[in-house]
């Protein structure tokens, strides 16, 4: 299954205008840019014979992760969010979608993460700066 899906994320990059091989930064694992300051992560990976596909992308820096203020909004903006989620990763806010691939998993499933999440993180980038 896993190649199969590699297979599959890499044609819906090529869909995109995106040369896969250009992309690739490790097994699975392929960075691209919606524009200069929009920067998705997209990662696919096995565990437990079950194979995950996940976009992910940095939105901003968080000054201190123990505001309350701020893990408060998180989860308040998280109730809005479609199939998406923030995260705190190493001092920064990211907005990630991770799915447990199957059969059924395409080209137009990937372009919706993909989107998706380049589109929050636009979004959300726009909003929040160094909250």
């Amino acid at each position: 299954m896993y190649e199969e899906i590699i297979s599959r994320v890499e044609a819906t990059l090529k869909t995109l205008g995106i040369e896969p091989s250009e992309a690739k930064t490790g097994e699975g694992q392929y960075n691209i840019n919606k524009d200069e300051k929009t920067e998705v992560l997209v990662d696919v990976w096995s565990e437990n014979d079950r194979t995950f596909f996940q976009v992910m992308s940095p939105v901003t820096k968080i000054n201190d992760d123990t505001r309350i203020e701020v893990l408060k909004m998180l989860l308040e903006e998280n109730h809005g969010m479609v199939e998406a989620a923030f995260t705190l990763i190493q001092g920064q806010i990211f907005v990630k979608e991770t799915i447990e691939c199957s059969a059924f998993f395409n080209q137009e499933r990937a372009i919706s993460v993909i989107t998706r999440i380049a589109f929050y993180s636009e979004t959300y980038m726009t909003k929040w700066n160094n909250v």
